[in-house]
């Protein structure tokens, strides 16, 4: 189906295209015309989108580092006593392990999150922040963001995702984020 529109609008923009260069009297400046004409008319429904994608782009490049402002240092109750972090262990935790450190885990982190819609851009651009508090004492752990987008009006209207743009990005939210928010600290007198 996308394949006849595509055909249908390349159809349409040479008959646009034809119709302005006749306009112009001379012969040689109304080919000129119509070569330039074509490709204008063709990525006509694709101009929000070009823009756009710049936009996102740099709203992407901006939220890619989450900022960290604090730390909880942590012991073996999240990492195992050689520093190797639990969370995301390879082999993967038993579930009553798993259950048992993510319930430590939410003991003390505390997520806030709120959505927004970018305004001045030339797609729709939504807009994700999300902060992470000490459970405990309220203190701003860490932050980041991420943005998600359906593309311009043409991606919206023909497609599941956009033409040019990616449909999102998200912040570098790996293990080493987690890790740096809640580094390993050896307890005890071990040696």
């Amino acid at each position: 189906m996308h394949a006849i529109g595509l055909i249908v609008w390349c159809v349409i923009a040479i008959v646009l295209a034809r119709a302005l260069s006749r306009l112009i009297k001379s012969g040689w400046m109304r080919n000129i015309v119509f070569l330039v004409l074509v490709p204008v008319v063709f990525m006509l429904p694709l101009v929000d989108e070009l823009i756009g994608k710049f936009q996102f782009d740099r709203l992407c490049d901006e939220a890619k580092n989450p900022k960290i402002f604090a730390s909880i240092p942590v012991g073996e109750e999240l990492y195992f006593p050689d520093g190797r972090w639990r969370i995301s262990s390879s082999p993967p935790l038993e579930m009553d392990e798993n259950n048992r450190v993510q319930a430590v885990y939410k003991s003390l982190v505390r997520y806030e999150s709120n959505d927004w819609q970018v305004t001045g851009a030339a797609i729709r651009i939504r807009g994700s922040d999300t902060r992470l508090f000490n459970r405990k004492t309220g203190q701003l752990l860490a932050s980041y963001r991420m943005y998600y987008t359906r593309g311009g009006w043409l991606s919206r209207w023909g497609f599941e995702k956009p033409s040019l743009v990616s449909d999102q990005c998200l912040a570098q939210t790996d293990d080493s984020f987690y890790k740096r928010m809640l580094p390993f600290e050896k307890r005890g007198g071990h040696k």
